[in-house]
């Protein structure tokens, strides 16, 4: 059987998803009056199901075009991706998000061949300075900080 690409990898995200949709049925949840900001299952079902229905447009369009592709090993970047966002992740309670986010946005464009430093530069302070503004100031999220926290973060 002769399956598209994104076919295959849709359905491995969607299956992720509902396994991951289930994990969140286990957080601890507080009282919705009681919640200041958003309680914590929200925020992961809510990029769950924006995930879930961009996983559902890419399979839509794939069936669409009807390409088949041949199977090939992915290149070394791909298994280098996994390793640095594993770090990052075993890191994560070091490092807080603002600094995590800021290592995955520099090394990342790095790793798959950038070299327009400068615009990455921009995008690794840009993208945690949006991320911690966007939840911390306006949704009210407490997010781990890590050591930016001696500075009031």
């Amino acid at each position: 059987m002769n399956l598209s690409k994104d076919i295959v990898a849709g359905s491995v995200i969607l299956a992720l998803s509902a396994v991951l949709w289930w994990v969140t049925t286990t957080f601890d949840s507080d009282p919705l009056g009681l919640v200041q900001g958003m309680p914590a299952t929200h925020m992961p079902r809510l990029i769950l199901i924006v995930m879930a229905g961009l996983t559902l447009l890419m399979m839509a369009q794939s069936l669409r075009k009807a390409e088949k592709t041949e199977w090939r090993a992915p290149p070394w970047r791909v298994g280098a991706t996994a390793v640095l966002l594993g770090t990052i992740a075993l890191l994560f309670s070091t490092l807080g998000l603002p600094l995590a986010f800021f290592a995955v946005c520099a090394l990342l464009p790095v790793l798959w061949g950038s070299r327009n430093y400068p615009v990455i530069a921009v995008f690794a302070v840009c993208v945690p300075a949006a991320i911690y503004v966007i939840f911390k100031i306006l949704l009210g999220l407490r997010l781990p900080v890590g050591p930016l926290s001696a500075l009031g973060l």
